[in-house]
């Protein structure tokens, strides 16, 4: 199980973050532990007494990593989580301290909307998003990890295509997939609520479709505009606009 750090950690790129987790085991060991982060690896160190695994790893180029902890046992059994407390799925955010942006991290209770795929159900949502300009750039880049896993929906962008940034507000549109496949269109708006009213919730609506048709949207019924309005407020977590 993996115990830290919390779900949608937001770190500045060059930092060193540490990820912790523990196991059980009737085999025995010892055992052997390996924690990935989308594309790399890392080896555990692991306390055999406590039954605790640890990693550090510095991070220095901006995305949305997602993260497994893998302990294998004696008898080669491997033991994989993907989960914080196994709660929410594990990622950490790295975002460019050097350029305005917009990151976020965090969780809020999805509510159903009868009759739209993926929505049937209520639960945790949970997401980790960067969005930025690079100098010179006619379009934003970064990555968005959005998983509802009580509605089996797994969303992660594949293109961004704009980015704004007002105030309080930023909203940016792209295209990702839906469990490894399709080609969807997403409208993320983000509200940073410390901006204009110091300590005030900070909120999210995600808004997923295929064509002309909304296949998620947690907000469902308000239109696309960039309003504080439009989005709900985070149950976990934090977003902010950060600026030069």
């Amino acid at each position: 199980m993996i115990t830290g750090p919390a779900s949608g950690s937001v770190y500045p790129a060059g930092t060193t973050v540490t990820f912790t987790g523990s196991f059980t085991d009737t085999c025995g060991g010892p055992h052997t532990a390996v924690w990935s982060l989308d594309n790399t690896t890392v080896n555990g160190t692991v306390n055999e007494g406590t039954g605790s695994v640890t990693a550090s790893y510095k991070f220095t180029a901006a995305g949305v990593y997602n993260v497994t902890l893998t302990v294998t046992d004696l008898c080669g059994n491997a033991m994989p989580a993907d989960k914080v407390n196994n709660d929410l799925k594990a990622m950490v955010i790295i975002y460019d301290p050097n350029a305005g942006f917009v990151t976020g991290g965090g969780w809020f209770m999805s509510p159903i909307v009868t009759g739209m795929q993926y929505m049937n159900v209520s639960g945790k949502a949970n997401f980790g998003f960067v969005s930025k300009y690079k100098a010179g750039a006619n379009t934003p880049t970064g990555e968005t990890e959005f998983q509802f896993q009580e509605g089996n929906l797994n969303f992660h962008s594949t293109t961004y295509s704009w980015l704004v940034v007002s105030g309080s507000l930023a909203q940016y549109k792209g295209t990702g997939t839906i469990n490894g496949t399709g080609n969807y269109s997403f409208i993320l708006t983000a509200r940073d609520g410390d901006i204009n009213n110091s300590g005030a919730v900070d909120g999210i609506r995600m808004k997923i479709t295929d064509g002309s048709n909304a296949v998620y949207d947690n907000k469902m019924g308000a239109d696309d505009t960039m309003s504080s309005g439009n989005t709900q407020d985070l149950n976990g977590g934090s977003i902010v606009i950060h600026t030069k």
